[in-house]
Order: structure tokens, then sequence, then C-alpha cells
């Protein structure tokens, strides 16, 4: 199958086509993508198959296509009113009012007393006078008129009684709308007083002056107590069930049902222009703002055709799928697995700009809901730490796991926020838990589409590689099983090593084990699969030896194709000796009569050198473990000066000019390999019986073992060279 990379390059990238100008492509992918969101985010505003009025006759009968439960908000208001009706106000006495109230009774008589006690006063006009002047408040004529005629007995009595009234009346407490109630009431006391008429007119004239309101509203206790009672308020929630009648046939529509429709996406009303052209403008904000971060902090990324338009798909069918979920359940919307495809697929800084992205464009999709914004942007982000985290590859039903833990507390947490309910909170924690466990299915279900066609090579595919039952590796074991075990010691010298320098640790090991394939097409022309058996090597020329020793890169990259392993390690087996001397029998050659006449690029590996650090590791590891290998008794002394020797001369020959590996860098790995390798060929007891044995036998069979030629790789160990090109 063609893979999208290669399809693309054959429909844009022909020669003298306007499509192979990078901008051009970037703006027309830019387009397309921007298009196919707004088909997906603006369907709500576009007019579908119910477009009443409120008022029309329904021309048609509109069926609820699912079961929604709502929040009826015009219900709802109407509930709050009458609630906040019914919560009395709260009053605040005034003792105030009374204390003054006195006050002026007692200055009223006393300036009466004083009136009728000045004998210079003769008429009774003179004292009128004189007693309006003196009074506190103003009073009818009648009374001023009653104070004069009264004698100092009077005075005293209707005094008193006055003052009866006042404090009754505002002791019991005045509010301002019970004033003129009260101010009849007082007429009517005065009444029942059993007083002559001039006395009964003073008291209830002087009472109903002076009497005020003494309950004052207190504002902020009355707030609290009605914003006490709306919190208490449940939402008037109506439910409609999935086949139920919305409208008849020949129904005037009302507004309620209108409202229905809306809830259920049945109804859009006339086209919006406005939110239109607001959601473009959002869209295109999101997409640029995103673009710039590519381009300025994943440069690589946003100079890939193929990245691009895979991380297009991964956002549009997302959004799709929480489209679908959005008529269910807002909270049960798989958002992270966007989050989880790019993450895995692309890079995790990119998973982490498509976890934003998408909670944006949930947001549309949801009306603004942050609470579900919420669980959507965190979720993502706790999708892409899950699959992020783990050096040796990840588990996405760990991740489901763990997106479905934190959905359900964002959600709680928010609920309890705004104080809803715990049953409702609960179920929709559930939804949330749902939500997460289903972008984890989403994510196992899209990755493996998405990986072979856009040729993406993941951590889960190289650990399948990794499994000992992979055909090419039962064939590396059962015709090279010297070869195999090698590659085994120089995948954990080497993934050890990885993880100190920063480099992917999965594809170092599974590098490593297949690294050497190629040995598996001559396996007897290395020494590790000869197991004592003499050495062809012997009998043919040294240029001769050197074609075969080099031709396992070629062999390798021919079985790589064949079973169709990844770029990554197909360039891994091709670089693993770089430009390399294959120096054992460069040095043969040399010896011989025509020594001088001998080139030494004739003599190396075609290479290229390693172009990544994962390259790079192996290259060392495997040189490392062959020199070690051959050392006569190793000890710690030994196994370092060779580690080093190696690292050195594979650096001064350029071997790691181009892999991204700093000096400091090659002596944590050579530290690491000096550590590892010290315990794997450390010295052992020599047990008496297994020597006096060995004796025997050399005694009876002679001691005919050959020096072996070809090992691998170009280093001094014990005095002993050994040939990288031939292990």
């Amino acid at each position: 199958m063609i893979s999208v990379n290669n399809r693309l390059r054959k429909l844009f990238l022909k020669p003298g086509s306007i499509y192979t100008r990078p901008l051009v492509r970037r703006i027309l992918m830019f387009v397309v993508f921007f298009a196919l969101y707004m088909v997906c985010l603006s369907a709500d505003f576009i007019p579908e198959k119910v477009s009443l009025l409120v008022g029309e006759v329904s021309d048609r009968d509109v069926i609820a296509p699912r079961t929604v439960s709502y929040v009826d908000s015009a219900k709802t208001k109407k509930l709050e009113i009458e609630v906040l009706a019914s919560v009395a106000n709260v009053y605040d006495m005034d003792v105030a009012v009374m204390a003054k109230a006195e006050e002026d009774v007692k200055t009223i008589f006393r300036s009466a007393q004083a009136v009728l006690a000045d004998n210079s006063l003769t008429t009774s006009e003179q004292k009128l006078e004189k007693l309006t002047h003196g009074l506190p408040v103003s009073l009818s004529s009648a009374v001023i008129t009653g104070l004069i005629h009264l004698d100092e007995d009077g005075l005293v009595k209707t005094e008193n009684y006055t003052t009866a009234i006042l404090r009754k009346y505002l002791q019991r407490g005045i509010r301002d709308d019970d004033l003129e109630i009260a101010r009849k009431q007082v007429v009517l006391e005065a009444e029942e007083l059993g007083l002559n008429k001039n006395a009964e007119t003073i008291v209830a004239g002087i009472a109903q002056t002076l009497i005020r309101p003494n309950f004052i509203l207190n504002v902020r206790e009355t707030d609290k107590r009605k914003q006490s009672a709306l919190a208490n308020i449940e939402p008037v929630r109506e439910t409609v069930k999935k086949g139920q009648i919305l409208v008849r046939r020949g129904d005037v529509v009302t507004s309620e049902q209108i409202h229905v429709m809306e809830e259920l996406g049945l109804y859009a009303g006339n086209v919006n222009a406005a939110r239109i052209l607001g959601l473009a403008v959002f869209v295109l904000l999101v997409m640029g703002i995103s673009m710039g971060y590519l381009y300025q902090f994943a440069n690589s990324i946003h100079a890939n055709d193929r990245y691009l338009i895979l991380l297009g798909l991964i956002i549009l069918v997302t959004m799709i799928i929480a489209k679908v979920a959005h008529y269910y359940s807002d909270f049960a919307a798989p958002v992270a697995a966007g989050a989880l495809l790019a993450a895995i697929l692309i890079d995790a800084r990119v998973g982490l700009v498509v976890g934003v992205i998408m909670a944006m464009f949930f947001g549309v999709i949801v009306e603004h809901d942050l609470r579900a914004v919420a669980a959507a942007l965190i979720g993502g982000m706790t999708g892409v730490y899950s699959v992020t985290k783990m050096v040796h590859g990840y588990s996405l039903t760990k991740a489901g796991v763990s997106i479905a833990a934190v959905n359900f507390l964002v959600i709680g947490s928010t609920g309890l926020i705004e104080q809803l309910n715990g049953s409702e909170i609960l179920l929709q924690g559930l939804s949330g838990a749902i939500g997460g466990i289903l972008s984890a299915v989403i994510t196992i279900g899209l990755l493996p589409y998405l990986e072979n066609a856009f040729n993406i090579t993941t951590p889960v595919k190289l650990l399948d590689l990794a499994k000992p039952n992979h055909p090419l590796l039962q064939r590396l074991l059962l015709d090279a099983p010297g070869t195999y075990h090698h590659s085994v010691l120089v995948g954990n010298l080497a993934e050890t090593a990885a993880v100190t320098v920063g480099a992917d640790p999965v594809v170092v090991r599974v590098g490593a084990y297949y690294h050497d394939i190629g040995k598996t097409k001559r396996p007897y022309f290395f020494i590790e699969n000869q197991a004592g058996s003499e050495n062809p090597h012997d009998k043919i020329a040294p240029s001769l030896s050197t074609l075969i020793i080099t031709s396992h890169i070629k062999d390798g990259l021919d079985l790589c194709r064949d079973y169709k392993l990844p770029q990554v390690i197909t360039d891994i087996v091709q670089q693993h000796h770089g430009t390399t001397l294959v120096s054992y029998f460069y040095k043969r050659a040399t010896e011989h009569e025509h020594g001088e006449c001998v080139i030494e690029d004739d003599f190396r590996y075609e290479g290229p050198a390693p172009q990544t650090k994962e390259a790079a590791l192996i290259m060392l590891a495997d040189a490392c473990e062959a020199a070690v290998r051959s050392i006569g008794k190793p000890n710690v002394n030994r196994i370092e000066s060779t580690v080093r020797k190696i690292i050195r001369e594979r650096l001064q020959d350029g071997q790691l000019d181009d892999c991204n590996l700093t000096l400091k860098d090659l002596k944590i790995i050579g530290d690491v390999y000096i550590r590892l390798l010290s315990s794997m060929f450390h010295s052992r007891i020599e047990y008496p019986e297994a020597l006096k044995e060995l004796e025997r036998r050399k005694n009876k069979n002679g001691n005919n073992n050959k020096q072996p030629a070809g090992k691998d790789d170009d280093n001094v160990g014990d005095g002993v060279h050994v040939d990288p090109g031939t292990k």
C-alpha cells in the first residue's frame, strides 16, 4: 500500500507544480482544515430540518430522536421569583425613635405648663402664639387650642396617656408600610380611654404626629437570606423521552417547544451571521497560534507535510467523535483521544498543544460550559503525561484509567464549586470516567491505521519487534546463535547508556537486536558463530575477507526491507559501523609482498557514520563488547582502558561527528559501559576438579587451538587485535 506521504508527493510535487513551494502547501492545508473545522463546529448554527417560528402552525410531527434531560430556564426563573417573594425582609429596631418621641412629648407638655403659669398672658391669642413657638414639632390648631384650655391635672393625665400609647406601638415596631395603619389605630386607642373630647383630640393628635417607623430594613441580612434561599433551589429539569412527539402537525408552535427542540439539536433558527463570523475568527486564532507554536518550538514538525496533515486529521476526527458524544453527554466525550494520538505518533509537546486545541474547540461544541472544557483540558494533559513518562514504552490501558480518574476528580470538584447535588455530581463524574476509558479505546483502535498510513514507528511497534518470537530474531537465533547472544549484550549496554544521555531506549534496544541481522546470510564467516571450528578467512585473501565482512550491512538492509522493519531500525543497521576500517584484514594486506599498493578506503565500511545518538550508542557498544570479550583475563583496569581507547579512536576517526553526542555524553557512556562490562566479564573462581579434568583432556587430545582471526572492531585488548567486522 502506498503511504500517505508518497501519495502526497505524487499529487502535489510534480515537476514545475506550484505545490512544490512549501509556503503554498502550508496555506492550502491551512485553508482545507479551516473549512473542515468550520463545517464541524458550525453545524448547530445552520438551519436543519426544523425551522419553525413561535406562533406558526407546524406542518409536520417533530419527534425526539433520543432521551434528553435539560434545565427549563423559564420555569427555573419563575421558581426563583416565587422563592424570593417568600423570603421576609429583615428589620432592625431603632430605639432612638422611641426616645425621641418621649422627649418630644415632654417638651410639648412642659411648654403648655409654662404658658399656663405665665400670668402675663391674658388672652388666648397670646397663649396660642407663645405655645406654637415653643413646640418641637408642628401640631394642628385643634391640639394647640386644647392644650391651653387644660388645667394642671389635665396636662399631666393627657401626657401620661400620650406616652403610654406611643410606647405601646413603638415597642411592637412599626415599618414604613405599617405607619398609616398605626396612626388610625392610635385614634381608636384614644377614644377607648374615656377622656373628654378635648383631651381625646390632644392625645390622638400628638400621638399621630410623633409616631414614626422604628423598624429599619437590614438590606445586607435580607440579601443574604435571599441568596441562601436561591442556593437551595433545585433547577427545574424536564425530561424528553426518545420517540416523544414534541410538536404535532397542526399545532401552534410555542416558545417552550422551540426551547425543547434547541436542547435536542433539532432546531437552529435562522442563520446567525454574527455567530458564524465570530466562530471563524476564533478558529483562525486557535489554528494560527498553534502553527506559530510549531514554527517556533517544533520546527521539524512544522516543516513536515506528513506530520501537519496527520495533526489536522487527528483534530478533525477527535472533534467529530466529540460532536457525536455531545448529544448524549458532554462529560463522556473522549476528547483526550486527540492528545494521546498526537503524543504517541508525533511528539509529547505537540500532544499538549492538541489537548489545548481540542479543549478550545470542545468549548464551542458544549456552548462554553467551563466544567466540560476543564475536564477536556486536564484529561488531555493527563493522557499526554501517561504515555510519555514511561521509559520502556507506554500502556494505553493505564493511560485510560488515569484520564478516567482525573476526569472524575475535575468534574466532581467543579460540581462542588457550583453547589450541585451529590447524585448529579456522581452521575456526571461517572460519565467523565467513561470518557477517559473511551479515549484510550479509540486511541488503541486508530493507532495502527495511522501508523501504517503515515509510516510512523511508535514504541508499541518497536516493542513488538523486540519479542523473541519475531521471525527474523528466530532466524538469527537458529542460524547465528553467537551473533544473537552478542546482540542481546549490546542491547543491554546501549539501552542503559541511552537513558543517561537522553536517547530513546526502546529504539536503542530494538536496533541492537537487529544491527547484525545481515550475518545470518554467512554466519560462519564471523568468529562468534564458529564455535572452535576452522576459520574460513585463513584460506582466502584479505580483500575478499573484507568484502564478505562488510557485506553483512547490505545483507542486513535487504532483510530489513524483506521483513518491513521501520526506517529507524534500518538506519541503525546501515550506520552501526559507520565508515570504520576493517583493520585486521587491512593489516594482513599491508604485510604482503605488495602491501604498499593497498588502498585503505577499500577496507572501510561504506557508512554513513551514525546520524543519531541511538546509532552511535550501538556502534560503541558493539565495538566495546567485542573488544572486552577478546581480553584473556579481564579486570576493571583492562576493561576501562579498552573502552576508553575505543571511544577515543571513534571520535578521532570522525565517526561521531554527526550524532549530536557531546564530550560529556561520551564520558558518561564510557562509565556505563565500563561498569556493565566489568560485571559481565568478571574473573571467576577456577574449581580444582574442573582444572584436573581440563588438563587430562589437553594431555589426551593435545593443545591444537588456533588463534582466532576476524574479531569485531579495531581495538587492543591485552595485546590481541580485534576487528569489528568479523565478530
